[in-house]
């Protein structure tokens, strides 16, 4: 029995004491060695066939893991990847926060054209919707929605026609929709929605004189 338990402690021994680390290169060589020292960037180690030679120094960047002897294993490539991914994310939103040109705002003639179209079509929807006389109206032109189809060449120009009834207290009434104008100066009406449904009916079948 004493010989068994001697036995058991000396393989036991044995084992401890060919244990080594592994370091596992991305270009699938294998390097037995002893880690002297981890950083952040590299690691210093020196070969196990030699451990009283020269020690080396290899960056992380250039692993895929490292098995230490304790069974513990540190892997690199997902880290690098994750790093990888985050500049790629970092560079989509640098790119995502630079303002993007409108060739219409650009274009003094064709910005003033786009008002006076909003404008009329504004006038055109309110005397069409109101009941009666108004206090006041406006026409508001959301500028960041305008653009020009590439394929249609149709000039799609997003407005907010708002106005106040006479004698009424409140905020007042407003509609939203977007014009359509052709290469040959058709305009067409796109209802949206509005501040309560009684003007939707008037709304949705509107059309420009």
């Amino acid at each position: 029995m004493k010989k068994l338990v001697l036995l058991c402690m000396f393989l036991v021994v044995s084992c401890f004491a060919n244990a080594q680390d592994m370091i596992v290169k991305k270009d699938g060589s294998i390097v037995k060695a002893k880690i002297l020292e981890v950083s952040d960037e590299s690691i210093k180690y020196k070969k196990e066939d030699n451990l009283d030679g020269p020690t080396y120094t290899v960056l992380k960047s250039n692993l895929t893991s490292v098995n230490y002897a304790n069974g513990e294993v540190e892997k690199f490539e997902s880290t690098v990847k994750a790093e990888k991914k985050n500049e790629d994310e970092d560079e989509d939103s640098e790119k995502e926060e630079k303002p993007k040109s409108n060739p219409i705002l650009e274009d003094a003639n064709l910005k003033k054209t786009v008002e006076g179209i909003a404008k009329d079509c504004g006038e055109q929807l309110i005397r069409n919707c109101a009941n009666g006389k108004v206090d006041n109206s406006t026409t508001e032109i959301f500028w960041d929605g305008v653009y020009k189809d590439a394929i249609t060449n149709e000039i799609i120009v997003p407005i907010r026609a708002s106005w106040k009834p006479k004698w009424t207290d409140g905020a007042g009434k407003w509609i939203k929709g977007k014009i359509t104008v052709a290469s040959t100066g058709e305009k067409k009406w796109i209802y949206q929605n509005d501040n309560g449904l009684a003007f939707s009916g008037c709304a949705k079948g509107f059309k420009f004189k």
